[in-house]
């Protein structure tokens, strides 16, 4: 799995919302099947989505949901969290970040989620 995968996903998304289908490219199972776990879903569920090309469409919209929603709760998550630190509402940062992990499934993001919980304590460099 490549950043260039992820890439490929988003604009296969894209495609897909613009309304156009999928290309036929013979790469596209092996890119969904290394795609599938890193946005939290199963083997299984991808393999299970390859059966046609309606069903493949889907799992590409919803890869391609969970890393748009991922990515927008991240940036929320983290702007709420700076801001109720820079004024003393530590807790407040705090919690802001769990509830943000609790909604996540990508592990990148919950990883990202996870290394900022792990410093919402430490004081400020400034």
């Amino acid at each position: 799995m490549t950043s260039d995968d992820w890439r490929k996903v988003i604009d296969l998304g894209l495609v897909l919302a613009n309304g156009a289908e999928l290309p036929h490219d013979p790469e596209l199972p092996a890119l969904l099947r290394r795609m599938a776990p890193q946005v939290g879903m199963t083997h299984a569920d991808a393999e299970a989505a390859l059966v046609s090309a309606s069903a493949t469409a889907t799992l590409v919209r919803e890869i391609h949901r969970r890393t748009r929603e991922g990515t927008y709760r991240l940036g929320r998550a983290f702007g709420a969290s700076d801001s109720l630190k820079e004024n003393g509402d530590r807790a407040g940062a705090r919690k802001v970040l769990e509830d943000a992990m609790a909604a996540e499934v990508v592990p990148l993001y919950r990883a990202q989620l996870q290394a900022y919980l792990d410093h919402v304590d430490d004081p400020d460099d400034t």
